[in-house]
């Protein structure tokens, strides 16, 4: 009997040709779409996964201010960690694009060559890909940089400029703008050596690969362990801001080596007066004894002797004064003598003082010799004790490391396979609703095949045959279509129409190498395998019931009266009981149609959300966006520039469904002429833009936790109120309570928004940032996704088309006999459309405005899932003329496949009544 039922299979496939034909291109279509864009997003996340190895992907890189000795380079390495200097030079093309110069790569992130090879010569240059690409240049090309000419000998692409940006702060790639070269050491070398003003400072980068059981934070402990004497460092700003860091400590450093000076200088001074001191102690006993011996001579010359010595002069005098009032001794003129004779007692007197303030002055002198001399040792130590305290009260931590970036956060390496790993995930989940749908159309076929040979069922039941051997014979053809159509979407889909196709987007926009397709198992399996698997488990759930009734009833047929008999209607209009009676009879078909309808939708919406969202990226960017000039700093300065406005930027990150996002959290002050923020006091209080609050379902009094991967450190804020600010993720703060949270000085700032562009030196400068470049950048995510809105709402379409069609064409089969029985009564056609396809059309009609709000609901709901990877608003709010489009656009192809169906009513003869009775 098996063999019997095998040799209707070929019947049953050529009288239902058109249909089987039609389902097996769903299926392929289907599978292609899958196998193509899965296969796509694997052929990167697995080539570039294979890349790490052979291209010796770096486990990160740091840049120094000044090169590393190779001391120090063997302290780094000697843990099993590999190092490979990564310096290069930016050097100005004569279009004004950027060529960022570098030397051949010999052991860490080698450049995969596309086309020729490495330099090998001094006049040789290797150019990154994309590069070349927007300036149509090719092997063979001369090109001049730094006053020199090249031979453009190969065009490849560095694995650690995935995504070849400038800084990592750019937002998007604009490869004609800046490129990659590679040239050998000795033209390196010479280069470095010309002056041209074409040519910038040399920056020193080291890529690097860890050791067996290296952290990166044990690596980056050890470089800053490593002795830096920070006045070698060249650069003008640096050590002007080296200086302004440590200006109030030089300044005290200055006044302790001054009052230091000062102590030595009167150490010094004293111990000359000291040396002097018996010198003015003779001289003072010299002048008073010179002064004793003249008046002792004048006296002699009155006849009067007293001996006068610098113990008696006082008594004697007194004693000669006492003698002429008492007249023992006699003069001429006594009054006029005695007042002499004071006198030269005074001028004793006076010269005594000062023999006695000249003896206390000398021992003065020695006191202050030696005070001086503790002093002035006290002040040396007091020096070295005050340079010590000032070294822990103005640390500036200065190390020759200028930045740390792991591999897992530069956003130039993997860039390619993270864009795409959502694409994957999205493609085997929507995969399996596209199969099930699929299979369940086929299922709605067997049934339909089932009912109309119910009879022949029922006497093969009677003959004896089993159920799963009819089971079986009902669901071969279904999982020989399935599985040819899964075969034939496979092959397209790792076709060059298929997974190449696919791939064009993501190299249009990053650097990767020509990466060959590769053919995953589970993949092959997931076109090929599933399909029919799917369509067996489907259809046996669905046929089974069918099959499990008994003999006599499907040789009677009942279960197509029977169903009906309690199906109670209340109008009396013939056309609508009928309608609806139809509807009900066919509720499978019509359910599958409203399926079809939803899962249409479904996939429309996904686009449409794609190309909303990415519109609103566009717009949204440059509106809110309402400075002209962002100048990022590297060395800030003193003072704003004038006409500027300046801020406080950090970027810290935030886990999104395992994937790292950063966070911009911008300082402002109270009234900022380019943000509308209310800005709340607080170092753990933040306003958030409207793209963040929304895509974590945030509200004012939310707790959020922002980590810095530097540091391994976390800062916790409050949800302060929301701002409108759609470019990346921002969350902003009071300017002075971002300095306390941070630790920066009080009149920090390390940007300066302006209206106009500002006369600031370009070597302070990390970046410059202008409206057109966020316009040019929010224009691209538009491009870029075109091409899969345009397949995704393409293919949409087409699987509506189809499933209508096939679903309508099943109901028009089913209802011949019932249409030729009607036409013998007179119907006219446009009477049986109103009987057998307007009454679709009402539930196509509803059921569209059931599935376009259900389907906007559902698809809303999982696009964050979709673009968990992607920092940025996610508006999603379609233009009420969208909704009409979609429905008016269902309600289109249901009336252009009715017109094609009605031919086929035309067609239907009276003669089927007479078949049938046959």
């Amino acid at each position: 009997m098996d063999r019997l039922l095998r040799k209707r299979l070929p019947r049953d496939f050529k009288s239902n040709i058109g249909r089987y034909f039609a389902l097996t291109f769903l299926i392929a279509l289907g599978i292609y779409v899958i196998v193509s864009m899965v296969g796509a997003a694997d052929m990167f996340i697995m080539r570039t996964e294979e890349s790490k190895s052979i291209n010796m992907v770096e486990d990160g890189n740091f840049t120094v201010f000044i090169p590393l000795t190779d001391e120090e380079l063997e302290t780094l390495t000697n843990d099993g960690t590999v190092i490979e200097k990564a310096f290069y030079s930016d050097v100005k093309m004569q279009d004004g694009s950027i060529l960022r110069m570098m030397k051949n790569r010999v052991s860490i992130d080698i450049v995969m060559i596309d086309e020729g090879h490495a330099a090998e010569k001094s006049d040789e240059v290797v150019l990154e890909k994309r590069y070349c690409e927007e300036h149509n240049i090719k092997t063979g090309d001369k090109i001049n940089f730094a006053g020199r000419e090249f031979t453009v000998v190969g065009i490849g692409a560095a694995p650690d400029y995935e995504m070849p940006i400038k800084t990592y702060a750019d937002a998007v790639v604009e490869s004609s703008t800046f490129g990659l070269a590679f040239v050998t050491d000795e033209a390196y070398n010479e280069l470095m050596t010309i002056q041209d003003d074409s040519v910038q400072a040399e920056e020193y980068v080291y890529s690097f690969r860890l050791g067996e059981g290296i952290t990166s934070s044990d690596f980056r402990k050890k470089i800053e362990d490593l002795d830096f004497d920070y006045e070698k460092v060249e650069n003008k700003y640096f050590k002007e801001t080296i200086d302004n860091a440590l200006e109030e400590k030089y300044n005290i450093q200055d006044d302790v080596n001054k009052l230091d000076d000062g102590a030595k200088e009167l150490h010094e001074g004293l111990d000359e007066l000291e040396d002097n001191n018996d010198k003015l102690l003779d001289a003072v006993d010299e002048l008073f004894d010179a002064y004793l011996k003249t008046t002792e001579e004048s006296l002699n010359e009155q006849g009067v002797f007293l001996g006068l010595t610098r113990e008696n002069y006082a008594e004697k005098l007194n004693g000669l004064i006492d003698d002429i009032n008492s007249k023992k001794v006699e003069v001429d003129n006594p009054q006029e003598s005695i007042d002499k004779i004071n006198d030269v007692k005074e001028s004793l007197d006076s010269l005594t003082e000062f023999a006695d303030g000249v003896i206390e002055y000398t021992d003065g002198v020695i006191e202050a010799a030696d005070g001086a001399d503790e002093l002035s040792s006290g002040t040396g130590e007091m020096h070295d004790s005050i340079d010590e305290l000032l070294d822990e009260l103005f640390n500036v931590d200065l190390y020759n490391l200028t930045s740390f970036v792991t591999a897992d956060n530069n956003v130039r390496i993997g860039a390619a396979a993270e864009d795409v790993a959502i694409n994957k995930v999205a493609g085997l989940f929507a995969g399996v609703i596209l199969l099930a749908l699929f299979t369940y159309v086929i299922s709605v076929f067997v049934i339909n095949q089932i009912d109309g040979e119910s009879s022949v069922i029922g006497a093969l039941y009677a003959l004896g045959i089993k159920k799963n051997t009819l089971l079986r014979h009902y669901i071969t053809l279904p999982v020989i279509l399935t599985f040819t159509g899964g075969i034939i979407g496979t092959v397209l889909g790792f076709s060059p129409i298929g997974v190449d196709s696919m791939t064009s987007d993501t190299y249009a926009y990053f650097s990767v190498p020509n990466y060959e397709t590769v053919y995953p198992i589970y993949l092959i399996a997931y076109g090929v395998i599933l399909p029919p698997v799917i369509c067996i488990i489907v259809n046996i759930l669905v046929i089974n019931k069918k099959l499990s009734q008994t003999a006599l009833s499907l040789i009677k047929n009942e279960q197509k009266s029977s169903s009906y008999k309690q199906f109670n209607i209340k109008t009396e209009n013939f056309i609508k009981r009928f309608r609806i009676r139809q509807t009900v009879r066919e509720l499978r078909s019509v359910m599958t149609v409203v399926c079809g309808v939803l899962i249409a939708v479904v996939l429309v919406e996904l686009g449409l959300d794609i190309y909303v969202m990415c519109d609103a990226v566009k717009v949204n960017n440059v509106a809110d966006t309402h400075y002209n000039y962002q100048y990022l700093y590297k060395y800030p300065d003193e003072e704003v520039p004038k006409g500027g406005e300046e801020a406080y930027i950090e970027s810290l990150s935030i886990d999104n469904d395992g994937y790292t996002l950063e966070v911009n959290i911008i300082g402002l002050k109270k009234e900022s002429r380019y943000f509308d923020a209310v800005l709340p006091e607080g170092k753990h209080k933040a306003a958030i833009s409207n793209s963040i609050y929304e895509r974590f379902h945030f509200k004012d009094g939310d707790i959020f936790t922002l980590n810095d991967s530097a540091t391994d450190s976390s800062y916790v804020f409050t949800v302060e109120g929301k701002v409108q600010y759609s470019p990346g993720f921002t969350i902003f703060m009071d300017i002075d309570s971002m300095r306390e949270l941070f630790e920066q000085e009080d009149d920090y700032f390390n940007v300066v928004y302006s209206d106009k562009e500002l006369d600031i030196d370009s070597g302070r400068l990390y970046s410059v940032t202008t409206k057109d470049d966020i316009e040019r950048a929010a224009g691209i995510f538009v491009d870029r996704m075109m091409g899969m809105i345009i397949l995704i709402i393409a293919a949409s379409v087409i699987i509506f088309c189809v499933v209508m069609y096939l679903m309508l064409n099943v109901m028009i089969d089913k209802a011949k006999f019932s249409i030729s029985l009607i036409k013998i009564f007179g119907f006219r056609n446009k009477e049986i459309r109103k009987l057998y396809l307007d009454g679709n059309f009402i539930v196509v009609a509803v059921g569209s405005l059931i599935c376009i709000p259900l389907g906007k609901q559902f698809v809303d709901g999982m696009y964050p899932m979709l673009i968990s990877n992607i920092a940025s608003c996610m508006e999603l709010e379609y233009p009420l003329f969208l909704y009409f489009a979609i429905y008016f656009g269902i309600l289109l192809v249901y009336l252009v496949i009715t017109r094609i169906l009605m031919r086929k009513i035309n067609n239907i003869t009276p003669a089927e009544v007479l078949k049938a009775r046959e």
